[in-house]
């Protein structure tokens, strides 16, 4: 079983969203994003009801953020509500198209559709079909291939429909072209014949292609009664990418959206490369810009949806929430690799796969430091010297950073190890403000004081007469706040990696747990705090 009693692994496993992954929806600005596009779908469908679509009947909606902020999942998660609100979508990643030519666009953009909608558009078709041979249209009967012979076993039209839709006859392609030339314009005509013989005819031109993206809008709203959504992934300055947009906005294709998505380099490179194509993106009637989608609490939100999308048994408790909240804190806090949906998506399934292995009952620092270890494994903290495992950092930097008496204590072991290295005698305190006094190698009396947040500012300028006077040669005063600089002293500035590497000593330190290996990392911090 998976940690908080989950049956499943809640978090994706692959690098790149699914439609079945994309169900889940969590974070502000992706719920704000999604109410966007909905909004759209809905007044154009408020638009369209009842009656033909025309040309104008045409929105821009423009999504761009950086990679591994949440824009292909955002996409595919509003593809998997098609059923919803009266819309059917087909997704498209440029990416993947090489070369994009206009064919492999063409291809890309009927296989982003979902089968089923191919299927209940040929269903249509036959229906409208049988419809016209059942009043008598001779022309539809031939399509259908309804033969007398067929009406003298006593076979009715509409069976002879069902065999087709379930594959059991076909239909007479050549008497299908001479029906639909009458009834359908020419691309409308095509396109019927294609989704009924179950064969798209290969597409060479931009201008071919417009003329079939029309038809199929034009053909699922009056048919299906539904809008298209045409998602468009990977928007970048290519230049055929870029031409085929361009037609495509000014072709207005009817009861239809345009979804545009990009990062603000492709965006660029867009402006750069085809200025009248990023004025018409710049025009769009709605613009997502998913900005604040990797924040903090915009991950916390979206990693807790996973889980609470899972939690059948609503284990997943406040105080579990915060806790793996507060984790999630200290990684985006720690490390630039985890401040994106994408990373920390995939972080957390491989800590999940971990802790089921072990049994843990919750997502703890042991097993996301063998999940770091495992997909990051050059990944150290930042700014430490005492090379500090993920998984103490991660207790350390959660609990124990701001403690000031936690400070004080590593800081007065440090000097204790330094004393049993023979780098520094320590002698007995002669004022209480001060947290250590000793004499270096070169025969000085330093006085070493610690200003840390729960200290009050006020003792600086006692603390700043002792610099004046006799008591000690030397005055070191670290600290994490900023300060003026009292007369004859040195000020340390001790950063959140210092303070972390200062407690981790000190739990190695209490813990006899010193190593041979960790004396040097140890003399080298106590440099860096001008201790020695």
């Amino acid at each position: 079983m998976y940690p908080y009693h989950l049956q499943q692994n809640p978090y994706p496993s692959s690098p790149t969203p699914t439609e079945k992954d994309a169900k889940i929806l969590g974070g502000r600005r992706h719920k704000e994003a999604k109410a966007a596009v909905l909004e759209c779908i809905k007044e154009l469908n408020r638009k369209v009801e009842g009656r033909s679509a025309e040309n104008g009947d045409f929105r821009v909606i423009t999504v761009v953020q950086d990679v591994g902020s949440g824009k292909t999942h955002l996409a595919l998660h509003i593809k998997s509500l098609k059923g919803r609100y009266n819309a059917e979508c087909s997704y498209v990643d440029l990416s993947t198209i090489s070369p994009k030519t206009i064919p492999g666009i063409y291809d890309a953009i009927l296989k982003g559709f979902d089968n089923e909608f191919f299927v209940q558009l040929r269903t249509k078709f036959l229906n409208y079909l049988r419809e016209n041979a059942e009043q008598g249209d001779n022309a539809a009967k031939k399509a259908l291939d309804y033969t007398f012979v067929n009406k003298l076993t006593g076979m009715t039209i509409k069976e002879k429909t069902e065999d087709i839709i379930t594959g059991k006859q076909s239909i007479s392609v050549e008497n299908l072209t001479k029906f639909l030339i009458h009834k359908f314009e020419y691309h409308e005509s095509i396109l019927i014949r294609n989704v009924i013989s179950n064969s798209f005819d290969e597409i060479k031109n931009l201008e071919t292609l417009i003329g079939m993206l029309s038809s199929i809008s034009r053909l699922t709203h009056r048919f299906l009664g539904k809008i298209l959504v045409f998602e468009i992934d990977e928007l970048d300055g290519n230049k055929d990418s870029t031409e085929f947009i361009k037609g495509v906005i000014n072709a207005h294709l009817p009861a239809s959206i345009l979804l545009l998505i990009s990062t603000p380099s492709g965006y660029l490179e867009i402006q750069n490369t085809n200025p009248s194509v990023f004025d018409r993106l710049e025009k769009a009637n709605y613009k997502i810009d998913l900005a604040g989608s990797n924040s903090k609490d915009e991950l916390s939100e979206i990693i807790t949806e996973y889980i609470k999308h899972c939690d059948k048994d609503g284990k997943f408790g406040t105080d579990e929430q915060q806790e793996l909240e507060e984790k999630i804190q200290v990684l985006y806090d720690e490390f630039t690799e985890f401040r994106n949906v994408r990373s920390v998506i995939n972080i957390l399934y491989q800590a999940m796969e971990k802790a089921m292995q072990s049994n843990s009952k919750k997502i703890d620092e042991n097993v996301i430091d063998e999940a770091i270890t495992q997909s990051y494994p050059g990944l150290r903290v930042r700014g430490s010297i005492m090379n500090i495992p993920i998984s103490d950092f991660l207790t350390i930097r959660r609990n124990d950073i701001d403690n000031e008496k936690e400070i004080k204590k590593a800081v007065k072991s440090l000097t204790i190890f330094a004393q049993e290295m023979g780098t520094i005698q320590k002698l007995e305190k002669q004022n209480l403000l001060l947290d250590a006094v000793y004499q270096d190698n070169f025969g000085s009396k330093v006085g070493l004081a610690i200003i840390a947040n729960e200290l009050g500012i006020p003792d600086l300028d006692q603390i700043s007469d002792i610099s004046k006077s006799a008591i000690v040669d030397k005055l070191i005063i670290l600290t994490n706040k900023k300060i003026r600089t009292p007369y004859n002293a040195t000020v340390v500035n001790i950063d959140k990696a210092k303070m972390v590497d200062l407690i981790y000593f000190n739990n190695k330190y209490g813990g006899k747990k010193i190593s041979e290996e960790d004396n040097e990392r140890i003399e080298f911090l106590a440099k860096t705090l001008s201790i020695i």
